[in-house]
């Protein structure tokens, strides 16, 4: 039963993902705010659910939606193109993300 709620939330996490990617669309040349945005928002929510529901409880909410939501690979291509572009960027995206997501997956245990 459990495979059938990550499938199911990470169905949902990929679509929402989507979503935001379009309206947070990068634009050549420009800092990718898409990838960012997820993945600043799905650490601070999945600090949020580790502090509120016990690990049983997270299967849906932080296994499948949002480990649909965020997105490691798209980091990793995002921050390849950017260092071809601009190494300010580069360090900039990668720094924020990096720093950012622990950030914000520290103060949604602590809410």
């Amino acid at each position: 039963m459990d495979i059938l709620f990550i499938a199911a939330g990470g169905a949902a996490g990929a679509v929402l993902r989507y979503a935001a990617g379009l309206w947070l669309a990068r634009k050549e040349g420009r800092f990718p705010l898409g990838a960012l945005t997820v993945n600043l928002l799905g650490s601070f929510f999945l600090g949020l659910l580790a502090g509120i529901l016990p690990a049983s409880g997270q299967t849906f909410a932080g296994t499948g939606l949002l480990g649909g939501f965020t997105t490691f690979s798209t980091f990793s291509v995002e921050a390849a193109l950017l260092w071809n572009e601009s190494r300010l960027s580069f360090f900039s995206y990668t720094g924020i993300t990096v720093i950012g997501s622990t950030a914000l997956f520290w103060l949604g245990t602590f809410l």
